[in-house]
């Protein structure tokens, strides 16, 4: 063996034993001991603080805002509103497509969900920002509101084309089906809730702007900074030393980022404004809350003849989100005969955004639990009817895998599992008073849908 290949054999073995090791994150130590230094800890010259106001309306239109009492608080630098704030540029997209309107307010003066951002007060010190913003009185014009999916005003939705999948005839085949199942499988929304919150400082030199934010994008976020004020995008320069948690929400600039940034444009001193933790919850997206069909057709040995999905997810009144809930259901299962369509909903809720594998994960929950509702209508092992409709090669492109090993991570997780004991009736199975649910899971990713098995158990 030559050198060559005794270094190749090494990093090779080093490999192999990653996997499924215990490997510290480079950046474990200093977070847990306190030593990181995040993003808007930073201590810069002439700081000033940011405090949102937000609406107490779910649906409506801001009438007037007094900010007298505000204006005239110990400390109190600026006290802005959507008549009072610098006026930006309207910026692309998360998919870069070109902005929907020519300019943007970062705040609203039509309100479409509750804690959406009317005002801003920025002070010397973050409690005097604080003790101002409470002083802001906000004055509406209230409309009705759209609650949830639910809401009888909400109607059916937007028919989402793109979303579609069809081939064969789904509905005749499930018709025809000897054994057929059909349930609704609902989602709640999701928020992230990171240990970080969000925020950011903000500081102009000239025409050059440098922001410090956790960002899990840091191209992206900073093009959109460029764009909202319109200057060459090598002038922003975005640090971001630690990300205390995102899960998606830390993509994007958003209308806090957009309000902190004006704010320090304007006042030419660098401004901080950290969302609280109720703003958690209204300033950024989550997961969208869905509803979905699932219907399976089958013979009686379990082989799949028609799967009809039908889902929906709630998107704002102002903004789009499509979580994809046929990405998983189109591929998982071999099927003649498939028919997948989606609608949105508009609510009065803050635009949704990615989560941790957006549409996949209730795209996944869907089909998996039609799955099992199959399996037990059949009697049928639910490990051993996911390998009867185990899919060679992709159902509808009828085009083979790069790879898919299915099969195997099923096999390897039922023997390390246990899954031979278990037994297949509901609440059958019992760890003293507490009841034992178990059943294996499978998924996929977006990039090269590679399947993934679970085996879960929960009490």
């Amino acid at each position: 063996m030559t050198v060559h290949d005794m270094k190749h054999a090494a990093s090779d073995s080093a490999r192999l034993e990653a996997v499924g090791g215990r490997l510290s994150r480079v950046d474990g130590p200093a977070k847990i001991t306190g030593v990181a230094k995040y993003a808007f800890e930073q201590q810069l010259e002439g700081l000033t603080h940011a405090v949102l106001v937000g609406a107490t309306i779910a649906a409506g239109k801001v009438t007037a805002i007094d900010t007298r009492a505000a204006e005239t608080a110990p400390g109190v630098l600026a006290v802005l509103t959507p008549d009072t704030i610098m006026e930006l540029k309207g910026a692309s997209d998360w998919f870069g497509n070109p902005p929907a309107l020519s300019t943007y307010c970062p705040l609203a003066r039509k309100v479409t969900f509750s804690g959406q951002h009317v005002a801003a007060v920025v002070a010397e010190t973050f409690e005097q920002a604080v003790a101002a913003a409470a002083l802001v009185k906000v004055w509406y014009d209230e409309t009705p509101a759209v609650v949830d999916l639910s809401d009888g005003k909400a109607g059916d939705g937007i028919p989402i084309e793109a979303m579609t999948k069809e081939w064969g005839d789904a509905q005749a085949a499930f018709a025809a089906a000897p054994v057929r199942i059909c349930a609704a499988y609902n989602t709640p929304r999701e928020f992230q809730a990171a240990m970080e919150p969000h925020g950011l400082i903000a500081r102009w030199q000239g025409d050059e702007l440098t922001i410090w934010e956790p960002s899990q994008w840091l191209d992206g976020v900073a093009r959109t900074y460029a764009e909202w004020f319109g200057v060459p995008f090598e002038n922003v320069r975005l640090v971001s030393p630690y990300i205390g948690g995102g899960f998606g929400s830390k993509a994007l600039a958003l209308a806090h980022s957009a309000v902190a940034a004006a704010a320090a444009k304007m006042l030419n001193r660098p401004v901080k404004l950290v969302l609280n933790r109720p703003q958690n919850f209204t300033s950024y997206g989550g997961r969208a809350a869905t509803r979905q069909t699932v219907a399976i057709g089958a013979d009686r040995d379990g082989k799949i003849q028609s799967i009809v999905h039908r889902g929906v997810n709630e998107t704002a009144i102002d903004g789009m989100w499509v979580e994809p809930l046929g990405s998983v259901t189109s591929i998982m299962y071999a099927t003649p005969n498939f028919s997948s369509k989606q609608n949105v909903v508009r609510v009065n809720t803050v635009v949704p955004g990615a989560k941790r594998a957006p549409g996949e994960n209730p795209s996944a929950f869907g089909i998996e639990c039609a799955i099992d509702e199959l399996a037990y209508e059949l009697g049928i092992d639910p490990l051993e009817i996911r390998l009867i409709n185990y899919a060679e090669q992709d159902p509808h492109a009828k085009k083979p895998w790069s790879t898919r090993q299915l099969r195997e991570a099923f096999a390897a997780g039922a023997e390390a599992f246990g899954w031979a004991k278990h037994s297949p009736e509901p609440r059958s199975m019992r760890d003293g008073h507490q009841l034992i649910g178990s059943a294996p899971r499978a998924s996929c990713l977006p990039a090269a849908y590679r399947p993934w098995p679970r085996f879960f158990r929960g009490r």
